[in-house]
């Protein structure tokens, strides 16, 4: 989901989640250096490399792909999914400068 978003605005990204680890610049992973269109990496348990990623829309927010779809999630530790999401986030690129 995330490189046909991409793509549908001329920006080419790999199609595996490991491989858009790479694109783009590194970005301070604290949710203050967030900007939106920022490429949100998430791992499934410790070491395991990047399995997952979302895309940082802002206000806590980011959307990414699910069994169930596409889903709006948040990055917040006020929430169960939230605190989810923060404990397996582990990075973010910027492809959009």
């Amino acid at each position: 989901m995330i490189q046909y978003a991409y793509g549908r605005h001329g920006i080419r990204l790999p199609r595996m989640s490991r491989d858009q680890a790479s694109a783009g610049a590194e970005v301070t992973p604290v949710i203050d250096a967030l900007r939106p269109g920022d490429i949100l990496l998430f791992s499934a348990r410790p070491g395991a490399g990047v399995t997952h990623v979302g895309m940082y829309v802002g206000e806590l927010k980011f959307i990414h792909s699910s069994s169930r779809g596409v889903k709006l999630s948040r990055l917040d530790p006020q929430d169960a999914e939230g605190a989810y999401w923060l404990d397996r986030w582990v990075g973010a690129r910027r492809v959009i400068p």
